[in-house]
């Protein structure tokens, strides 16, 4: 994703919009993040204990639900628009808030004793978020669009799995996952019709960006603190929040703008909430996570060579959200460039030589690929000169 300007080379331009007053994010919307603070932190937590991958994709697996959760009532309250911030839409929004609380809390057990409590909680949220989808269609009937099947299929098999436990649970609930992250897509055109306030959106998935974010900072300052205070320790926090805010720096300062102007510009701005909000901004959150652990092991073991599954999630964690960022840029506009491109895959040979290297020359390494990869981009922007693009088109089930 970078500047808007560059879009010329995307799909056909919708005429701007009429003048109007744009939607605020509510005081209400951000409580309502304040329990997903909560859920990231948890997840990361139960992450930087994993042992194997199987339980570190278990451990995942726990936030798509929590993630649907998240993406749905944001789509809800901006079709709601200012009744959002009315009391009827509050206590919807701190109905879903009690939920997800209820979610984070069973994090920790939820293969297990709590598996029920997460299980029914996410199946509550989706009844609410069901009931005032249809009440702001208008219509009450379950149809074949992904609200009603993440209550009418999804749900129930979270339900059930969590009843079964065992290899049961794992099953079905890796069933129910892939329901919920598949039915957006396939049943995008039962979306195609509505229409989505453009200033809102884009600030709610920024502010969620924020929330990962600040897991990365919570995760170190908490491990610094904890630990030995050390010239090795501090040059790794020193290196920590560098790329913290790298991060921070390759979403907001080109990719925030880009991704409301497509949003503002395109004819089909399903395809932008599908592919672009739900889709890759759930790989950026995963992407923020997996730093999160690895930094929390930077701060714990800067001089020493991975030992464990979660010392070894840095650079994988860099490397999906740059991909995450090649994603986004060719569902909006139907090429990535070659830079995030060459980043992405710099970050993947990082990754690949992290488990030989001492976890602090890996954050090295990577440090250099962002401050590279963002000193490009702004020299071509400075300059003017066009941004070199690896086009794939987006073909008819693009548009």
């Amino acid at each position: 994703m970078n500047p808007p300007p560059l879009t010329a080379d995307a799909d056909t331009a919708a005429p701007p919009p009429a003048h109007h007053e744009e939607q605020r994010v509510a005081w209400a919307e951000l409580f309502f993040d304040l329990i997903w603070v909560f859920a990231i932190t948890q997840i990361t937590s139960t992450l930087a204990g994993a042992h194997t991958t199987g339980e570190a994709a278990r451990t995942v697996l726990l936030f798509l639900p929590l993630w649907w959760g998240w993406v749905g009532t944001t789509l809800a309250a901006n079709l709601a628009g200012s009744r959002v911030d009315r009391a009827a839409g509050r206590m919807v929004l701190f109905g879903a808030a009690g939920c997800g609380l209820l979610m984070s809390v069973a994090i920790g057990q939820a293969y297990g004793g709590h598996a029920v409590l997460f299980a029914l909680a996410y199946a509550v949220l989706r009844l609410v978020l069901w009931a005032v989808r249809s009440g702001l269609a208008g219509q009450f009937r379950p149809g074949l669009e992904p609200f009603a099947v993440a209550l009418f299929v999804s749900a129930p098999l979270y339900l059930a799995g969590a009843i079964l436990g065992g290899t049961w649970q794992t099953v079905l609930w890796v069933a129910a996952a892939l329901i919920e992250l598949s039915s957006p897509r396939l049943l995008r055109g039962r979306l195609s019709g509505m229409r989505y306030e453009t200033a809102h959106l884009p600030e709610r998935f920024g502010l969620v960006l924020i929330i990962a974010l600040g897991e990365t900072v919570v995760a170190t300052g908490n491990q610094a603190a904890a630990g030995r205070l050390g010239t090795p320790e501090l040059a790794a926090m020193l290196l920590a929040f560098t790329l913290i805010v790298l991060l921070w720096w390759t979403y907001f300062h080109f990719g925030a703008p880009a991704v409301r102007h497509s949003l503002e510009h395109t004819p089909a701005q399903s395809r932008i909430v599908t592919d672009v909000f739900s889709y890759a901004h759930l790989g950026y959150v995963v992407a923020i996570v997996l730093v999160a652990v690895g930094l929390k092991k930077l701060l714990a073991h800067p001089l020493d060579v991975p030992h464990s599954l979660p010392e070894v999630l840095l650079a994988p964690g860099v490397a999906l959200y740059l991909w995450g960022f090649c994603y986004a840029r060719w569902r909006m506009f139907g090429a990535a460039t070659v830079q995030r491109v060459a980043a992405a895959v710099a970050c993947c040979a990082v990754a690949a030589a992290a488990i030989q290297l001492p976890i602090m020359v890996t954050a090295v390494l990577l440090v250099a690929v962002l401050l590279t990869l963002n000193a490009f981009e702004a020299w071509i922007v400075r300059t003017g000169r066009p941004l070199p693009l690896l086009r794939v088109p987006l073909g008819r089930e693009g548009a």
